[in-house]
């Protein structure tokens, strides 16, 4: 029988190999994102993904293997600001597409039915309309004290930057229906 206060080494899944931002190229090439890294290892298709996209969009970047299925982790990059500039461009490039979240400045109109919410909006990137389900547990986070990540069916998100800042109109409904 083994001892159970025996400490083992972490598999090698919990190991963080962290890359250093000044010895990395990133480049896009129509929908793609390639990367070289400093021992010229050459990765054709990677993806990105911020470990803290809310709270720290700057810090902690994921790098993945887009060309195996289980897009395993190449390694993280702590502050993606200290790479070269070409490769910021792109990596900047890469996650706006991908954290595309327009922001709610206001609410026309909030319509609660057969389980789901239909939302009309203005957003900093025009009209929106989209529907979310009446599930405000897990399809509406409060991420900041007034602050709202919404997601829809299609699981596009938007963002209420600060509910006490909107109209009163607004504010009115998004508390309706939010429950606040």
């Amino acid at each position: 029988m083994e001892d159970p206060t025996t400490t083992k080494a972490a598999p090698r899944s919990f190991e963080i190999n962290h890359l250093d931002p000044a010895t990395l190229s990133f480049k896009r090439q129509g929908d793609t994102l390639s990367l070289v890294t400093g021992d010229g290892t050459t990765y054709q298709r990677v993806v990105l993904r911020s470990c803290f996209p809310v709270s720290q969009d700057d810090r902690y970047l994921s790098v993945r293997d887009a060309n195996i299925e289980e897009q395993p982790e190449i390694g993280i990059i702590d502050n993606w600001q200290e790479l070269p500039e070409e490769s910021k461009r792109a990596v900047a490039e890469e996650l706006e597409l991908y954290y595309f979240v327009p922001e709610i400045q206001r609410v026309v109109k909030l319509k609660k039915e057969f389980g789901f919410i239909y939302w009309t909006v203005e957003t900093n990137k025009g009209p929106r309309e989209f529907v979310m389900r009446d599930s405000v547990v897990h399809f509406a986070r409060e991420v900041q004290p007034n602050r709202w990540l919404i997601i829809d069916v299609n699981q596009a998100r938007y963002e209420i930057k600060n509910v006490m800042e909107l109209d009163q109109h607004s504010r009115n409904l998004v508390k309706r229906f939010l429950y606040l």
